[in-house]
């Protein structure tokens, strides 16, 4: 009988100590569960927080460049360009500085975008968008920058032919080249185009016909 009662009672402990173990499991299974859940949600809040800043900075690089190509890059005469020449470089600068902005906005999400998935769409989509944004604005820079030093490399070139003693004019330093985020070759945002500009100025501001 006593063998009998100490095996019940040995029966008794290793039950409870099973189930202690299984406990113990669940538990430890369901908070980290809950920790890479709260994880999860930080991230998504964090991709939605940088959006919303990524798109002030996008909209305001755009206005930048809106100046640029109502100030420079239409009805452009080789006289206008040297005459504002600081000022286009101005316009330039704060291109570039803006430009830089959205640098650090995208430094700071991409890794919770690319190659990410999240489990609500909205913040994939904001990711997607940030992505594309970022490479589109980027090569829009980069050939606007090209399309004015193509202005500054035509008037030298026109000076040079004319024989001036003017001074020649500087290009806008560029620090990158085009951007192809996700490889597929299409450089969202490139433009190869001429500007046309013009060595003649009527009264009109009007380009004259050839």
């Amino acid at each position: 009988m006593e063998v009998k009662r100490n095996n019940k009672h040995l029966g008794i402990i290793i039950f409870i100590g099973f189930l202690l173990i299984i406990i113990g499991i669940i538990s430890y299974v369901v908070i980290n569960y809950n920790s890479d859940q709260a994880e999860v949600k930080k991230r998504m809040d964090e991709v939605r927080e940088s959006y919303k800043v990524f798109k002030t900075d996008v909209d305001a690089f755009n206005s930048i460049r809106d100046d640029i190509y109502n100030e420079v890059m239409q009805d452009m005469y080789y006289q206008m360009l040297k005459d504002n020449d600081a000022r286009y470089k101005e316009l330039y600068q704060s291109y570039s500085d803006s430009l830089e902005k959205i640098d650090k906005d995208y430094n700071g999400v991409k890794d919770k975008c690319i190659n990410v998935l999240h489990p609500e769409a909205d913040v994939n989509n904001k990711c997607e968008a940030i992505v594309s944004s970022y490479e589109e604005v980027v090569n829009i820079y980069v050939s606007d920058v090209n399309s004015y030093n193509s202005l500054i490399d035509s008037y030298n070139k026109w000076l040079s032919d004319n024989n001036s003693t003017d001074t020649k004019l500087d290009k806008i330093k560029l620090d990158r080249d085009y951007l192809d985020i996700n490889g597929d070759r299409e450089y969202n945002g490139r433009v190869d185009e001429d500007i046309n500009i013009s060595d003649e100025e009527d009264n009109t501001g009007v380009v004259p016909d050839e």
